[in-house]
């Protein structure tokens, strides 16, 4: 294959998805011609019927034939790519993670470096949100269809070259052409700096945190630890074992969540929402007046009730009950539970993660108390501010807009926390010293909705209203089918 390529084109961390697309946009050749040149001999042979649809990984690039790449580009292509992931993941070989859990499974880029034709693994990388080089928050939705798009070699999710199935262009070359694709970008980010420059290191300072949930940020030096606490040796120790298999311990552990949560749930109540507590007993018990229609909705108390059901992953929004500290204490009895039922698996992970670093120890039973409680008390507290700066579109829009579910991924994908832990090895006391690190990106402003009880006599009016919960309708009026009918299309269109 003769080819037009220059191998200044290839820059430090670059990623092969750039790389093959200015070998597909400087050739004017497709993606799938490309691999049907490159392809190793098995995938040659492969019978696929839709062979330019097949996706193609471009971490190992096991697909391809190596000495063939080495041809075209002038450099081991292969080597290449995985000498840039293991650099980049140098500090995180402690950590049970594969190589490629740090790397997002779809695209994510610069604009000012992809207008360059360059696309970098440091864009991938999930410990960072911002190009190194422009200190531009990176994109990660295509602007014209807002989908992700997989980060592999394939047609199916790729138009031309540097450009989404959809049409929308990442960088426009038919004027400059390559002119410029050998320009060198200088990394201006210091935490990234010192990430790379093979002195970052904990001395003795083990770290915890998973790949969805930090930053080079928090992780560095330059940022500030927000809490700190010391664990003796004489705490209460467990096994592994005790971890995955005591009932007893495991609903310790959810006691902890409860508690933790209705500490949030009482802050939110009597500091954010204090004076649209009755906007909430009314969403919450479907109040309203008898031949009337249910009433308009309190953004705030529509926020609140849904930050609950989704975080809880309640059934139902309504609830015969609105004291806070009405929750349910059974958890423990299958293994690792939680009350913040949306957010057990990310805990259970960091806590593994904590507990099989013990290779076989002990383990303070304090600890994950306390990286529990760290954890799901931030992060349900940063969920419920992004609930409360969305639900007036909600309340506007309804689902197409956007939905609670979404809200809670985008949370999750904000919410940067880490913990840092060293043996204290004094002659007389010994222990591990603790400390938290974390990043609030959430919007703590109280928006100014419009509450529909603004007023004190509509604030009184509520507790004159009658409860149209389901199961008192069906009591009270067993075959008044349009009410029943209207009180259920009412949950419907709220209950997602």
């Amino acid at each position: 294959m003769q080819a037009i390529w220059r191998n200044e084109w290839i820059h430090e961390y670059e990623t092969p998805w750039s790389i093959f697309e200015k070998l597909s946009f400087a050739n004017r050749i497709s993606r799938g011609n490309i691999f049907k040149f490159a392809a190793n001999s098995f995938e040659k042979n492969k019978n696929n019927p839709k062979k330019d649809e097949r996706k193609i990984d471009l971490f190992s690039l096991k697909s391809f034939d190596e000495t063939i790449l080495e041809t075209i580009f002038e450099v081991n292509l292969v080597k290449f790519t995985q000498q840039s992931l293991h650099s980049l993941t140098i500090p995180l070989h402690s950590h049970r993670y594969p190589v490629t859990s740090w790397f997002s499974k779809h695209l994510r880029w610069c604009s000012e470096c992809i207008s360059y034709g360059h696309h970098s693994w440091l864009h991938q990388f999930k410990l960072l949100d911002y190009c190194p080089f422009h200190n531009t928050k990176l994109k990660e939705t295509c602007p014209k269809c807002e989908m992700n798009i997989p980060f592999i070699f394939s047609n199916r999710f790729f138009g031309n070259a540097f450009s989404c199935k959809c049409g929308f262009q990442f960088a426009d070359f038919s004027n400059i052409l390559w002119e410029n694709w050998d320009t060198k970008f200088k990394i201006v980010d210091p935490a990234t700096l010192l990430w790379l420059s093979k002195t970052f290191n904990f001395e003795g300072i083990r770290t915890l945190f998973s790949p969805e949930s930090a930053s080079l940020n928090i992780l560095s030096d330059f940022h500030p630890y927000v809490s700190m606490k010391t664990f003796t040796q004489n705490n209460i120790k467990i096994l592994i074992d005790d971890f995955y298999y005591s009932t007893q311990f495991n609903k310790e552990l959810y006691n902890n969540n409860v508690n933790t949560f209705q500490t949030v749930d009482r802050y939110i109540r009597k500091k954010v929402l204090r004076n649209h507590s009755n906007c909430i007993k009314q969403f919450w018990q479907l109040l309203k007046n008898d031949g009337e229609d249910f009433p308009d909705i309190c953004p705030y108390a529509y926020a609140y009730v849904n930050w609950r059901k989704t975080l809880l992953k309640s059934e139902r929004f309504y609830s015969s009950d609105t004291r806070s500290s009405v929750v349910a204490r059974s958890g423990g009895r299958y293994g690792y539970e939680l009350l913040t039922n949306a957010i057990t698996d990310d805990i259970k992970l960091l806590l593994e993660e904590y507990v099989l670093s013990s290779k076989g120890k002990h383990v303070n039973k304090d600890t994950l108390e306390w990286i529990q409680e760290q954890w799901s008390y931030r992060f349900s507290l940063a969920f419920f501010y992004d609930c409360l700066n969305c639900a007036n579109d909600i309340l506007l829009y309804g689902k197409k807009h956007t939905d609670w579910d979404k809200i809670l991924m985008s949370t999750k994908a904000n919410f940067k926390i880490a913990f840092k832990y060293q043996e204290i090895k004094g002659k007389r006391d010994k222990g591990i010293n603790f400390k938290m690190y974390y990043e609030n990106t959430a919007n703590t402003k109280i928006p100014e909705h419009r509450c529909p009880n603004h007023s004190l006599k509509k604030k009184r009016a509520i507790s004159k209203m009658k409860s149209y919960l389901p199961a008192r309708i069906f009591m009270d009026y067993p075959k008044n089918y349009e009410l029943i009918n209207y009180v259920s299309s009412y949950i419907k269109k709220h209950d997602y």
